[in-house]
């Protein structure tokens, strides 16, 4: 099973986004969505929602 780091990163990538376009996309910042994707920082309900 894929960890929220791996889903988050698996949806950018399906996107053809890089760090920086996607996390611009969905209102973060580019270290902010890194340590999403390395599963070091849990997001927020309102960063879930900006994935949907």
């Amino acid at each position: 099973m894929k960890t929220l780091g791996e889903k988050i990163k698996s949806i950018r990538k399906l996107n053809k986004l890089n760090q920086t376009g996607f996390s611009s996309t969905i209102g973060i910042s580019q270290g902010t969505l890194s340590e999403l994707e390395k599963d070091k920082y849990k997001p927020s309900l309102e960063t879930v929602i900006a994935l949907n």
